[in-house]
């Protein structure tokens, strides 16, 4: 038993050195960082390296932000207007058992959670002297605004009846052509038909609203209607559409859903997704995410060599003091601990003022938007913001570990310096 108590009283007594030489060592770092006499140029090499770090991190955190919040913001408008999933028929067919196909997909795929058939057909819109091109959607307005939400800016996403004169259209158009709620516009669409050539269809419609999204290439160009308000300017007959809305359950697996429903269906029907759609888009996001976050950690690359200069600096200053603590037996492992605490306080206040900074700066622009683009080029109107906890953990991590590898080159020049040399260093 006493040997037992003896045992345990070593390892308290050898916790408690290491503690002890721990706490020397950081004691130490914080006295060699304070400059000789009245000089500053210590302290302000000093702060330039937290600085470096600070910039360094705050550029990686809002770079990975913001292209994370242009994917997701882009994935969740393009759906607003294409869905997860379009089922078409080869060659622009008219579908005519759409209650059937809608019914079969519902039973046989339970991943969909919603089908909606639409009607879609190029068209033209006329206001006065102004006349645009225009892509006519005929869809149940209550269920597009259930599964594809849409900023309402002014009126309402809904019809007086299933055959009203009525449209929504988007804030975008409705700038440029000076519309407003009540404004009539006239909306004209081509048939061709056998033995007659080809034949107008013209409709004189009431605006009943006008939406947002962000998006300007969808906004110019989709005008909805009623489905039955469609069916006459596209003479299509009674409950025949040209397509499908699909909405599923996990988008992570809308390929496959996509592929089992051109496998129940077979030809002549395809189901395009969101992604075949705007390949383009995505594939810009996906490669703006490779060469940014390589380009911006050489800014943290910058910032661990400004560590590095500054503790050199600090070794030829301090020169004098490392060799009073060599002479009085301060061994070189305790020498490497001092200036590595020097870094890692460096690292630690410059990175958590570069996450501070960087997740103030993203929390602003996330809630107030004061970064606007240009959504003709961008598809979006503000810069989009989304937080993503592990790119924090990864940037931190980064950060911490350059400044810290950025200590032991003068840690090991500072333990090269003999005491005789270092007292006679002046």
């Amino acid at each position: 038993m006493e040997k037992c108590t003896q045992k345990g009283c070593s390892h308290v007594a050898l916790a408690y050195i290491a503690f002890m030489k721990q706490s020397l060592a950081f004691f130490l770092a914080r006295r060699i960082a304070q400059p000789i006499k009245r000089g500053k140029f210590l302290r302000f090499t000093r702060w330039v390296a937290i600085g470096s770090v600070a910039i360094g991190t705050m550029a990686l955190i809002i770079s990975l932000s913001v292209l994370e919040g242009f994917d997701k913001a882009l994935r969740t408008n393009a759906t607003k207007f294409t869905s997860h999933i379009h089922l078409y028929a080869f060659g622009s067919r008219p579908i005519a058992d759409g209650a059937a196909i809608s019914q079969a997909v519902m039973e046989h795929i339970p991943d969909v959670i919603s089908i909606a058939p639409h009607i879609e057909k190029e068209a033209l819109l006329r206001h006065g002297a102004f006349l645009e091109g225009i892509v006519i959607k005929g869809v149940d307005p209550d269920k597009e605004l259930a599964q594809r939400p849409k900023q309402i800016v002014a009126g309402r996403f809904s019809c007086s009846a299933p055959d009203a004169k009525e449209v929504i259209i988007g804030q975008s158009l409705a700038q440029k052509a000076n519309l407003g709620i009540d404004s009539i516009v006239v909306v004209t669409t081509i048939e061709q038909q056998q033995g007659s050539g080809i034949v107008p269809n013209v409709e004189k419609l009431r605006i009943v609203g006008i939406y947002k999204t962000g998006m300007t290439q969808y906004e110019d160009v989709y005008v909805f209607m009623p489905l039955e308000t469609s069916h006459n300017l596209t003479s299509l007959p009674p409950h025949t559409v040209t397509g499908f809305d699909i909405m599923v359950r996990d988008v992570d697996n809308i390929r496959s859903v996509a592929h089992a429903i051109e496998n129940l269906l077979g030809y002549p029907y395809y189901a395009p997704t969101v992604n075949d759609l705007n390949a383009s888009i995505f594939g810009w996001i996906e490669m703006q995410k490779k060469p940014i976050p390589i380009v911006l950690g050489l800014i943290t690359i910058v910032a661990m060599l400004n560590v590095l200069t500054a503790l050199l600096i600090g070794v030829v200053e301090k020169t004098h003091t490392i060799g009073v603590l060599r002479s009085i037996g301060m061994a070189s492992r305790d020498i490497v601990a001092v200036f590595v605490a020097q870094g890692v306080g460096i690292g630690l206040l410059g990175t958590f003022l570069g996450c501070g900074l960087g997740y103030l700066l993203c929390f602003i622009q996330q809630y107030y938007g004061i970064i606007h683009l240009d959504s003709s080029l961008y598809y979006l109107d503000t810069a989009p913001i989304a937080f993503e906890p592990m790119h924090g953990i990864i940037v931190c991590a980064f950060s911490l570990f350059l400044s810290i590898a950025a200590t032991f080159v003068p840690a090991l020049i500072a333990v090269r310096i003999t005491p005789v040399r270092a007292l006679q260093f002046r």
